[in-house]
């Protein structure tokens, strides 16, 4: 058995500022009575501070079994600091509104960073020289996971015309949205043949949440862990006599990418977006000299797989990208 422990202390301090204008009041456009004006005040500095501490441990251990058997088992906890631009702690009120759907875009300041504690155990099998078959299954518990999230509420007492009333923004800002288990397991294998420099690899991960989404609710508050999908790559290779050649077939399946959309203007808060699955074909082949030169070719998305994305419901299609193949050719140079 071997066993390695950590814990790294970490302390974050966060002081964000920007400028920006508050609305005033809002008016409603002689030629469209479905759209508002909005008046705004003077531009002001605005300065928001933030501080937060976290404790990370990690444990590592590996039982021998058998000289070919190893199993392994980790704990973990880790961090991940919101990206800076989610911290602009100004709001942003377009000039031109609807009736009835009155919306912006803000940042978030206060955002914490997301944290995620990890069990991890997997069994190993070097059945063969360069050969091996793996399985490892895991468990996430992620808290305050930073994602698209929607609040409704009135913006400096502005008052809407129409109503009388205090006008109620639906404003889209990153937040920090509640906890959710992630699981799964990922298989994967090598095998060489031998001597003759020919092999195939292949992995496969499946993975599943407690808080799938449901698109058909229309809650401001929807959440998903996103980027959560199946995938599984096979990989087929010959690498004898400075030669090495790679062909490799990936997949990966349907995903929320992201809440918000460019087109989006919704009372509904941040809608998601979606990346369809996607399978792409690639090759790629070199041939070194010796210590110092090489040269290489690739050959990517051989199949002319396409990128697409749509909103709650397939039908809604957002983007479709047809970029086609790409091939690079080049020398390597090592001095």
């Amino acid at each position: 058995m071997r066993f390695n422990a950590g814990l790294r202390a970490v302390q974050t301090d966060l002081k964000s500022t920007g400028i920006g204008q508050q609305p005033t009041g809002l008016t409603v456009q002689p030629s469209d009575h479905t759209a508002f004006l909005v008046a705004y005040g003077p531009q002001s500095n605005v300065t928001a501070t933030n501080s937060y501490k976290n404790l990370l441990p990690n444990v590592d251990i590996t039982f021998d079994l058998t000289r070919e058997l190893k199993f392994r088992l980790n704990a973990s906890r880790t961090l991940s600091r919101p990206p800076l631009n989610f911290l602009n702690p100004v709001s942003n009120i377009p000039g031109t509104q609807r009736v009835g759907a009155l919306v912006g875009v803000a940042g978030n300041p206060n955002l914490k960073p997301f944290t995620s504690d990890n069990i991890d155990a997997g069994l190993e099998w070097y059945y063969a020289p360069n050969s091996y078959a793996a399985v490892t299954g895991f468990v996430k518990e992620v808290n305050d996971f930073i994602v698209g999230g929607t609040i409704q509420g009135n913006i400096n007492g502005v008052i809407d015309p129409t109503t009388g009333q205090k006008a109620v923004f639906s404003i889209t800002s990153q937040v920090n949205g509640p906890s959710a288990t992630v699981y799964g397991v990922e298989l994967s294998v090598q095998h060489v043949f031998g001597e003759s420099g020919f092999g195939v690899q292949a992995n496969a991960t499946i993975v599943g949440s407690n808080r799938p989404y449901d698109p058909k609710s229309l809650s401001t508050s929807g959440f998903a862990v996103t980027g959560l999908a199946n995938s599984a790559n096979a990989v087929v290779f010959w690498e004898k006599y400075g030669f090495s050649v790679r062909a490799a077939a990936n997949w990966r399946g349907e995903y929320i990418d992201h809440f918000g959309q460019a087109q989006n203007n919704s009372q509904f808060g941040s809608e998601p977006t979606y990346v369809n699955s996607n399978f792409q074909v690639d090759m790629s082949a070199s041939y070194t000299f010796n210590d110092h030169f090489e040269v290489f070719a690739e050959g990517m998305n051989l199949n002319n797989s396409t990128f697409s994305t749509h909103g709650r419901f397939d039908e809604q299609i957002l983007d479709a990208i047809d970029f086609g193949p790409r091939f690079t050719f080049g020398v390597r140079a090592r001095f």
